[in-house]
């Protein structure tokens, strides 16, 4: 049974598992909202998403879990507002928890400034972490970081947001669901729009690149905030507010890009070490990207250099430097030619770890 306070379809993470443990002759539940084509293997339990605030969320998604007639071996609670939930079912049938921690809310970004807040959040997490039975992440310096923290016995398993292996496709989505003129470049940012996130330094950037279109792939809670900064600064016409969309419809519009967009800020110790799902999906696109130098993003491009660092105080110039570099065609050909070699960085490789980790508990 995997939990997510997400809606499936756009959820990579909780989709790529299912889908692998499905494979492997696992039966699959997902408690999580949206729906669900039928897959082999997997069911889903729909929970009705009331949105608002995460506290309101995080309650409703509990009481869906203590409605559920089921019993699973293993639960994989597949983020920490989900960890609630598993351990409420555990209590129910004795189940076996993996926990996917995918921020350190003992330092989470959006929490800057709110103390109490922060403080709750780091209590609960230091709580998750000691009861789950086995915990994954989605880069080693997590790992590190967790281990070194909690104390933990066993290192978290390490599970890259890595999309599964597909080619690149020829796409005009972009350009013709923005209006984008053909002779403009096509930046990309696609995941949750909230503060920290690079897109405000990114918005500053902008007026210094008069040619330069930026479309937008998600939806989240700073949304309004920052169209409003757009359009203050004269960019209604060339950022584009696409919103969030299937992840299995993702790849073809990820491809229609000129330039991928990994641009975190420097706020705080969670996203200083984010490895997020955009950069290994503008790998599979084949499109270069512009990456903030941050420890865990550094040593990505080192490993794998497939765009650009940029200096990690995002200052506007420092942007359009990395983004002039790249309009080039033949840097940017070069760049998609080393991400098309790089064939390894895919969810098929990741998917062991997954599996070695769930046949482990399965088996106690």
């Amino acid at each position: 049974m995997l939990i997510a306070l997400a809606d499936v379809r756009r959820d990579a993470r909780t989709l790529n598992a299912a889908r692998a443990l499905a494979s492997a002759g696992y039966r699959v539940g997902i408690l999580a909202a949206g729906s669900l084509r039928a897959e082999a293997g997997i069911t889903l339990y729909p929970w009705n998403d009331p949105g608002g605030r995460a506290w309101r969320r995080w309650q409703s998604l509990t009481r869906a879990a203590a409605a559920l007639d089921v019993r699973p071996r293993v639960i994989g609670a597949m983020d920490f507002f989900a960890m609630q939930a598993a351990l409420l079912l555990r209590r129910r049938c004795d189940a076996r928890i993996v926990y996917d921690a995918r921020e350190f809310y003992f330092a989470l970004g959006p929490l800057q400034g709110r103390g109490w807040r922060q403080r709750v959040l780091s209590w609960l997490e230091s709580r998750y972490v000691r009861r789950a039975n086995v915990i994954t992440v989605s880069g080693p310096l997590d790992a590190d970081v967790l281990a070194n923290r909690y104390r933990l016995r066993d290192r978290p398993a390490v599970i890259l947001n890595a999309p599964p292996y597909a080619d690149a496709v020829a796409s005009t989505l972009l350009r013709e669901r923005a209006g984008v003129p053909g002779n403009a470049l096509v930046l990309l940012y696609q995941g949750v729009v909230h503060h920290g996130r690079g897109l405000m330094p990114l918005l500053d950037a902008m007026p210094l690149m008069s040619d330069v279109h930026l479309c937008v792939i998600g939806d989240g809670p700073a949304l309004q905030e920052l169209q409003h900064a757009a359009a203050a600064r004269g960019l209604s016409d060339r950022v584009h507010w696409l919103g969030s969309m299937p992840y299995d419809d993702l790849h073809a519009w990820t491809c229609g890009a000129d330039i991928g967009v990994t641009l975190i800020e420097d706020v705080s110790m969670s996203y200083a070490y984010a490895l997020p799902n955009k950069f290994f999906e503008y790998m599979r696109a084949r499109i270069p990207q512009i990456v903030s130098d941050l420890p865990a993003l550094h040593d990505m491009i080192q490993r794998y250099p497939v765009g650009l660092l940029v200096e990690s105080a995002l200052r506007p110039a420092a942007i359009v430097d990395a983004v002039d570099r790249l309009r080039r065609s033949e840097t940017r050909d070069a760049f998609a030619a080393q991400c098309d070699a790089i064939r390894d960085v895919c969810y098929e490789r990741q998917a062991s770890v997954l599996l070695d980790v769930y046949a482990s508990q399965v088996e106690r």
